[in-house]
This record gives structure tokens, C-alpha cells and sequence, in this order.
């Protein structure tokens, strides 16, 4: 009888459940062949500009000067020594200021800096003996013992030694930096009164003897070349000798980078202005400007812009990417070492690990130096790239695909997710996380199919009204038409400035970032019936993805220059076929000191088996 009861009282409370929660199920049948639904995360926390006094932009300034002895007639009253000084006296008063003064005539260099070495040295070093010293050394200087004759003049030496200094310079930065990105901005002036003695045209203006300096601005803040024009002789040039109507002979005018040769005493007025066109040129190669001082105006250096050394920097982006899930993150598809190339692909047209023979746990399956995706992605458009070769140590280290060094493979010095040599052939900066500063890493444009050394953003090359900046930050294919799936397939953003700045001057700022798809990538098995237990293979389970989230930062005096890059990179999150997502409840929380600059290591590294 008792037991009558509680059967009929189990069955009545199972219909008053089923009437009261009709949404509700003990029990769904479809999880037998079915994954849940949810499987989105979000990213939630906070993040904070930069204080003026944590980003510290050292100011470096080389002054070259044409030492030859013309200087003596076009500057008698040597106005150039006491805009050196003038210079240093009118810079701020900071550590962080330093300048370097060089002498050149004929082949011979010399460095002016207190230590006798090339050596950029701050200026709140130099005492008023100092000052007093570098203005009798630049007016009474001669070429040492047998040195090159003083009357000859050389661009192209100085400007080369100039390029190495700087380039020096910038290595040993960044190795103090330990790894950091060179924030330093080095401005170069340049200063001669004429023209090289023999025509080297073909190298300032035709050839990379300004250029090549210039293009080191890729590793450094900024690096430009300034030039300066000097005439200030005691007589005027007479123009007398100028006959015009007669014709005046100009061979060598062919080419459109050089400036047109005239015969010794043409026309000196004519080589006068030649002259000063030769340095505004190398000035506009340098991405520097340009001063001419002539009718008595006194030399001075104050009007370059050197900028400066401490900056606010205001928020520009935030963008999250998965890099184990593609664009649009179908729900059979996914990417387990995140090298961009997918582990399995329906379509037999559509390259993935297993049609390639790679491992999908390996960024680089034959440790040639470049990740599996972009091997596959260069081979198919024409690149001699395998990227299964087998491993072979006769052939200097691994495998025979071209253009990697040993010594930089399986190295991405900026962890961006790119390795080094990868960021070669892509076109990228090995050393900078975001090479085109356009607020988005190199990794995220290329894995979804932007251009990284471009700033394209603004395109929209699968016309779906959705240009690349849009389409990045959500997680969208800039290829594919998709604008109509964006409620389900796009990331979704939340940032808000939370109050005014802090203590330390920063403007901090909480973000939510949701609907970010996970992947179900694969466990890691290689080891599986390995006589020795594998243990020197490392093992994973399934559904673990790689989240990695940026933000970026612009500098408020300009909006055009070079921005800050922090990121964060999330390996723990996870979704494996048939269990429970971590974390359980969909949400990885971030704080403003979880964001780093330059290389950023994985929060949680999985424990080895």
C-alpha cells in the first residue's frame, strides 16, 4: 500500500513539473548526437592608459656638420659652433635628452662627444666647460696626421657612419629594453655649405644613402633627417659670370633624381641654389625638413621638431581574436596549434592539416622556421614552400625550404603569434606586435585575412558594407560576405571610461567583450602506444583555445604617431566535444595588469603529464 502511494505521488509530482517548468528537461535527448548550444565566452575587466611618466620617449639628436674648409668662407663667423651650444641650452633639462655632434670632411669623421666615443650622451651631462669646449673643437678642428685632404667633401661616408651609430644605437636599446619595443626618436641634422667634390647623386638621391637611415624608424620611435643649407659669405657672389642668353651647359640632367652637373664657374648663384635643392631633397628622403640660412641670418637649430620626451597616450582599440577558431567560428571547424591552418575542412579544395600531411599540434611541423599556414598560404601562390618536409640535420639544421636563419626558428621575439621568420614573408615587423600601427597585431590581420604591413582598414574588399576594421574586431571574414549572420557570429563590445583620471594620470576604462565562439580543437595523442610513454612529447585534452586580446593606444600630441600595444593571451579556456565549458561560467576576467607590453606569456601553462 505504501509503496502504491509513493508511485502515485511520483508520478503526479513528475506531471505537476512538467506543467509548471514546460521549458525544463531532466533529460534532452539530443545530447546524444547534439554539442549545447552555448558555447560563447566573454572577456571582461579592465584596462588603463598609460601615465605620462610610465612610457618615456628618449629624445636622441646627432648634429653632422661639413667640416672642409670652404666653411671657413660660407660661415667665417662660425654662427654654426654657437647653434650647437644654443641647442643644447635651449633643449629641456631631462636625462632622457641626449646629442651626439660629428665632424666630416673628406673621408675623415670625427665625434665631438665628451667621452671621444660614438656615443649619444644626455645633455644634463655637459657643464659650461663643455659647452665652452665642443664650440673651440668645432671651429678649430683639422684632420688629424695623414687624413683625407679637409678641402674635399663626402656625403656618402658621413651619412653611412651616421647609419651605423644609429643602428647601433637602436641594438643596444633594446637589448637594455629586454625585449621591449625602442620608443627613442632620433633626429638627424645634417649641415654642409656645397656638393660632395665628385657627383654622388646616384647615392643621396637616386640610391638608400639618405633612404636606408630614414627606414630605420621601423625599430625606433621615429628616425628622421633634418638637412641644413649654409651660405654666409663676407662678399656677395657677383652673377656677372651668369650668361644665360648664351646657354649655359648642363650635362648629366637625364635623370629625374639627380641634380643637373654645371661647369666649374657657370654660374655660381646657380650652384649655390643647386646645392640647397641637393640637401632639401635628402631632407625630403630623410622625413625631415629643411633650413636655408643665407643673407647674414645666423645658423640656429631651434626650429626642428624633436618632440617630446614624456606623452599622454589616449585609448584607440580593443580587439579579442580566437586564434583556435577561423572567422566566424563554424562549429566544425578549428585550428589547434593556432598556426592558421585549419585541422580538418569538409571541402577537398580547402587545404588543412590533415590533406597537408602536418601535425595539428605543431606550429611548425618540420621546424624549417615558418608556421604550417603560412606555408601553405605562400605555396599557393607560387612560394617554394613544403610544409611536411621530413627532418633531416645535414641540411643545416632542419628542413631545405628557403630564407629562414637556424637561429631564428621557432622564435617570434614580438609574440604576436607570428614567428620571426613567418613575419619576413608576410612583410611584417619581427619586432613590433602592430607593424602598420593601425591598432590591430600583425597576427589578427593575418590569420583573418587583412593586410598587416598596410593600412587597409578602411577597405572592404567583399563588399558587404563592412570594411576590415569591423569586421577584424568581430571576428569576421574581410573575404566573405557575412554581414547578414553578424547577430550571431560577431563579437560584441562594451567599454566604458571609469571616471576621470587616476592618482597616476591614467584614464582607466572597464570592457566586456562577448560572443566570442569557442572551437573544439583536438586532445593531443601523439604519444599514444609509444614504448616509452612519450615523456618527452607534451600532452593536452581536448577544447582548449587560444583567446588573445589587445589594446592599443595613440599618442595625443599626434595622432599619426607610433601607438602603445598591450595584450593578454588566454590558453585555458576550453570546450571539448560532450563536457562542460570552462570556465563554467563563460567568463574570463582580465584586470589593467594582466595587459603586456611586447612579449606576452600565456596566463596558465597546462601541467605536463
Amino acid at each position: 500500500m505504501k509503496r502504491a502511494t509513493r508511485v502515485v505521488l511520483a508520478a503526479v509530482t513528475a506531471v505537476a513539473m512538467t506543467l509548471s517548468c514546460t521549458d525544463s528537461y531532466l533529460y534532452d535527448q539530443r545530447r546524444e548526437d547534439q554539442l549545447p548550444r552555448d558555447r560563447t565566452v566573454a572577456v571582461e575587466g579592465e584596462f588603463c592608459t598609460p601615465s605620462t611618466n610610465e612610457v618615456i620617449r628618449p629624445i636622441k639628436i646627432l648634429v653632422a656638420m661639413d667640416a672642409s674648409q670652404s666653411m671657413r668662407v660660407t660661415d667665417p663667423n662660425g654662427s654654426r659652433a654657437q647653434a650647437a651650444v644654443d641647442l643644447i641650452e635651449s633643449l629641456p633639462q631631462e636625462d632622457e635628452v641626449f646629442i651626439l655632434v660629428m665632424l666630416f670632411a673628406g673621408s675623415t669623421t670625427a665625434w665631438l662627444s665628451r667621452s671621444g666615443t660614438q656615443t649619444f650622451e644626455s645633455i644634463n651631462s655637459y657643464t659650461q666647460a663643455d659647452k665652452d669646449n665642443l664650440r673651440q673643437r668645432i671651429l678649430t678642428f683639422t684632420a688629424p696626421g695623414n687624413m683625407a685632404n679637409r678641402d674635399s667633401t663626402d656625403f656618402v661616408k658621413p651619412l653611412s657612419d651616421i647609419y651605423a651609430v644609429i643602428n647601433r644605437d637602436l641594438a643596444d636599446s633594446r637589448l637594455n629594453a629586454m625585449g621591449d619595443e625602442t620608443r627613442a626618436r632620433y633626429s638627424v641634422i645634417f649641415l654642409s655649405d656645397g656638393q660632395p667634390t665628385n657627383n654622388q647623386d646616384d647615392e643621396l638621391l637616386c640610391g638608400d644613402a639618405v633612404r636606408r637611415i630614414r627606414q630605420l624608424k621601423d625599430l625606433a620611435d621615429d628616425v628622421k633627417v633634418n638637412t641644413v643649407h649654409v651660405f654666409l659669405p663676407d662678399q656677395p657672389v657677383a652673377s656677372s659670370n651668369c650668361d644665360f642668353d648664351g646657354g649655359v651647359n648642363i650635362p648629366g640632367g637625364g635623370s629625374s633624381c639627380r641634380i643637373p652637373n654645371l661647369p666649374p664657374g657657370a654660374c655660381p648663384l646657380l650652384i649655390v641654389n643647386q646645392n640647397a635643392e641637393r640637401l632639401s631633397r635628402m631632407a625630403d628622403l630623410g622625413g625631415g625638413d629643411f633650413r636655408d640660412f643665407r643673407n647674414n641670418e645666423p645658423i640656429n637649430f631651434l626650429n626642428f621638431r624633436f618632440g617630446q620626451v614624456r606623452r599622454n597616450f589616449i585609448f584607440d582599440k580593443l580587439v579579442a581574436s580566437n586564434f583556435s577558431a577561423p572567422a566566424g567560428s563554424p562549429l566544425d571547424l578549428a585550428d589547434t596549434d593556432s598556426d592558421g591552418l585549419l585541422d580538418f575542412h569538409p571541402d577537398p579544395m580547402v587545404p588543412d592539416e590533415v590533406k597537408e600531411g602536418t601535425s595539428p599540434w605543431v606550429l611548425d611541423t618540420d621546424t624549417d622556421g615558418f608556421s604550417d599556414g603560412v606555408e601553405v598560404y605562400f605555396r599557393g601562390r607560387g612560394g617554394n614552400f613544403t610544409p611536411n618536409q621530413v627532418f633531416d640535420p645535414t641540411l643545416d639544421g632542419g628542413g631545405v625550404d628557403p630564407g629562414c636563419p637556424p637561429e631564428l626558428r621557432g622564435v617570434d621575439q614580438d609574440c604576436d603569434a607570428l614567428l620571426d621568420c613567418d613575419e619576413q614573408i608576410i612583410g611584417t615587423n619581427a619586432l613590433r606586435m602592430d607593424s602598420d600601427d593601425d591598432g590591430i597585431a600583425d597576427s589578427v590581420e593575418f590569420k583573418l585575412g587583412s593586410q598587416p604591413s598596410s593600412k587597409d582598414l578602411d577597405q572592404d574588399p567583399d563588399n558587404d558594407r563592412l570594411n576590415n576594421r569591423s569586421e577584424l574586431m568581430m571576428h569576421t571574414d574581410p573575404l566573405v560576405v557575412d554581414s547578414e549572420n553578424l547577430s550571431v557570429i560577431g563579437y560584441r563590445y562594451e567599454t566604458l571610461k571609469d571616471g576621470g583620471l587616476d592618482g597616476q594620470g591614467r584614464q582607466c576604462f572597464t570592457f566586456r567583450i562577448s560572443n566570442i565562439s569557442l572551437a573544439n580543437t583536438l586532445p593531443d595523442t601523439r604519444d599514444a602506444g609509444n614504448p616509452d610513454g612519450g615523456a618527452d612529447l607534451y600532452r593536452r585534452g581536448a577544447g582548449y583555445n587560444d583567446i588573445f586580446v589587445t589594446t592599443s593606444m595613440r599618442p595625443a600630441d599626434d595622432p599619426t604617431g607610433r601607438s602603445i600595444m598591450r595584450g593578454f593571451r588566454h590558453t585555458t579556456t576550453r570546450f571539448p566535444v560532450g563536457g562542460i565549458k570552462s570556465p563554467h561560467d563563460g567568463i574570463i576576467r582580465v584586470t589593467t595588469d594582466d595587459f603586456l607590453p611586447g612579449c606576452v606569456p600565456s596566463q596558465v601553462q597546462p601541467a605536463t603529464p
